[in-house]
């Protein structure tokens, strides 16, 4: 007979996890992460291009339009934020995915918040 002394091998939370099902809401951070990644940056660089194109003051509804996308795939992240804060806390499933989309959902909020700031420093310090 052998006896349980209590002492598990490593390799048996890694099998545990393995069986665990992936989170839901952790996939749907992730996926809103990348959505409202790729569309913030293509706002930002639509923007940047008319910009540079010179006259602004015929682009302004565009600015407006693009203004408002920005901010609803900003909400959009921190709706994925929650998403993955929600995912993390539950332990009978995967968290792989939820981690990844807290992070991005973050680093997309906080690296859009910091060009803002950015922007507004040195639009103030040239003028």
């Amino acid at each position: 007979m052998v006896e349980d002394s209590g002492i598990h091998s490593a390799g048996t939370y890694a099998q545990r996890a393995a069986t665990l099902p992936q989170s839901g809401l952790g996939v749907a951070s992730f996926v809103i992460a990348l959505v409202s990644g790729l569309a913030v940056l293509g706002g930002i660089t639509l923007s940047a291009v008319l910009i540079s194109a010179g006259d602004t003051a015929e682009h302004m509804p565009l600015f407006g339009l693009i203004g408002l996308v920005l901010i609803f795939f900003l909400l959009m992240a921190l709706v994925g934020t929650v998403l993955a804060l929600v995912a993390l806390r539950r332990q009978d499933r995967r968290r792989t995915f939820a981690a990844i989309g807290l992070g991005l959902n973050v680093f997309i909020l906080l690296g859009t918040g910091a060009m803002m700031a950015l922007g507004t420093v040195l639009r103030h310090s040239n003028s």
